[in-house]
């Protein structure tokens, strides 16, 4: 094989030097400023842009191992906390509902309060009236106690007229 079988496979024209900026060819397609032909120079087009992707894949690979670390315990944490709001709105919602059950109880007892309190005050009103006669027969017997007072009052008077003979009397008599 010969020098310029050679040059010519890696170029793809007789008499390559491998030197892009002898070719022929724009050097932008030429074969010997690619990476693929086994040239690492740094000032080679296709090997800059490749370690420039390779370092840009490895960025962003980090960069999104470290939105995993991130994003994947905040979502879990979003989830558990969603699930916590969902339990206690349900909490919420049965609790409002038990308070306006027992406010309708209330309701309904306070009516039957109201209805037994208009029974008490028309029973009020046949109880003063009771009294107020009651009131009227105390006086009647305040009168009458005046007079069995004076008629007492009068007998102790007489009993005592009657008790001096009797006195005398109860000496003779045996018991």
């Amino acid at each position: 094989m010969t020098d310029d079988k050679v040059n010519q496979d890696e170029c793809g024209k007789a008499g390559c030097t491998n030197n892009a900026a002898d070719c022929d060819k724009d050097p932008a397609t030429c074969l010997a400023n690619s990476s693929f032909m086994g040239k690492n120079d740094p000032d080679n087009m296709d090997d800059c842009m490749g370690r420039s992707l390779d370092q840009l894949s490895k960025a962003f690979m980090e960069s999104a191992r470290r939105w995993e670390m991130i994003v994947y315990p905040s979502l879990f944490a979003f989830i558990v906390l969603a699930a916590y709001g969902f339990f206690l709105i349900y909490s919420l919602t049965s609790d409002i509902s038990r308070v306006a059950d027992d406010m309708n109880k209330i309701s309904i007892t306070m009516e039957k309060i109201t209805t037994n309190m208009d029974t008490m005050s028309k029973n009020m009103v046949v109880m003063t009236q009771t009294i107020d006669s009651q009131s009227v027969s105390m006086k009647e017997m305040t009168y009458h106690m005046r007079g069995m007072n004076m008629s007492m009052n009068q007998m102790r008077h007489d009993m005592s007229n009657v008790s001096r003979p009797m006195n005398f009397m109860n000496d003779f008599l045996p018991w």
